[in-house]
């Protein structure tokens, strides 16, 4: 028996509708897609929770897959990790690698806002956050208990210029397909059309597209903090009053209750306007290298508020 492996990967970037896109993908007949998002398999060089590191646990991913179908995966941190492009390159030479980028300041805030409601950000003003990164770097200023620190690197996660650049190099351009969150958002239905023939599949199939996930955010942000953070005095009292387990149960079943699904609160528009300013050579250096005009993420617009997302 013939294992299948993936031919075709979606590298990132978070919070750019890859979610989404791999949820209309599974529609395909002629597609497959495991269940399981985010095996995170070929970027060793970032410690990543969730990720399958053995081979064997890795392509039974992909045993329920038929012989004529195309196989791929989904891992967003592939797009900014140093080593994945090459060893994708050598997992599968004749790989297809599909790329979705976003304006880098909204990527970037809504990454922040998705890793507080997934407790991995503890620093809760995004300003603050993003200073961080430096420090961060070092191996300072981490959030308790979170292993990931490759996910608190924003401004690293959204050098996009480069990260294209890297997979071009490897793939040849040919291989790669770039898909700009705005397209994707105006019309759903022909930037899945792309994507297929770019996979080789039947562009004209008749699917659902529905909105497949939005904002996280929480009823009580206040409560969020509190849980976060508790005063001194709490956590002595705690630790004095319940075992351990329950503790951490209870914690688990006030966060849970305390996540919902809404618009983020409008960024700054001081804050948007110097991430704005200082990303604009990022976006300049990226148009040049699609070939598209992306000048409009560089301009500031009338309002700030963050709108609801495809997905992420």
């Amino acid at each position: 028996m013939v294992v299948k492996s993936p031919d075709f990967f979606i590298v990132g970037a978070p919070r750019c509708g890859t979610t989404a896109l791999y949820s209309y993908l599974r529609q395909h007949p002629d597609v497959f897609l495991p269940e399981y998002k985010e095996p995170h398999y070929f970027n060793t060089d970032m410690a990543s929770g969730g990720a399958i590191r053995d081979e064997e646990k890795y392509l039974a991913l992909f045993a329920l897959a038929k012989d004529k179908q195309r196989v791929g995966e989904a891992s967003v941190y592939y797009l900014s990790s140093q080593i994945a492009p090459q060893a994708i390159k050598d997992f599968c030479p004749a790989a297809k690698i599909i790329i979705m980028l976003r304006n880098p300041v909204e990527v970037m805030y809504a990454l922040h806002a998705h890793h507080l409601a997934a407790w991995i950000e503890d620093v809760w003003d995004f300003e603050t956050a993003l200073a961080l990164e430096a420090d961060r770097q070092l191996g300072r200023r981490l959030p308790r208990g979170n292993n990931d620190h490759h996910k608190l690197f924003y401004r690293q996660t959204a050098r996009f210029a480069q990260h294209v650049r890297n997979y071009r190099d490897v793939f040849g351009t040919e291989n790669v397909h770039v898909i700009i969150y705005d397209d994707f958002q105006r019309d759903s239905a022909q930037a899945f059309r792309q994507t297929c023939s770019f996979l080789g599949v039947n562009p004209d199939l008749s699917i659902d597209f529905p909105v497949i996930w939005s904002n996280p955010g929480f009823r009580y942000p206040a409560l969020a903090k509190l849980l976060q953070h508790p005063p001194r005095f709490a956590r002595a009292a705690g630790r004095i009053l319940l075992p351990r387990r329950l503790r951490s149960r209870l914690v688990g079943t006030l966060w849970t209750w305390n996540s919902v699904r809404a618009p983020r609160p409008p960024l700054p528009v001081d804050v948007r306007k110097r991430l704005t300013a200082e990303l604009a050579p990022e976006v300049e250096e990226l148009s040049a290298l699609l070939g598209r005009d992306l000048s409009h993420w560089s301009v500031i617009p009338s309002s700030s508020v963050s709108g609801p997302a495809k997905a992420a």
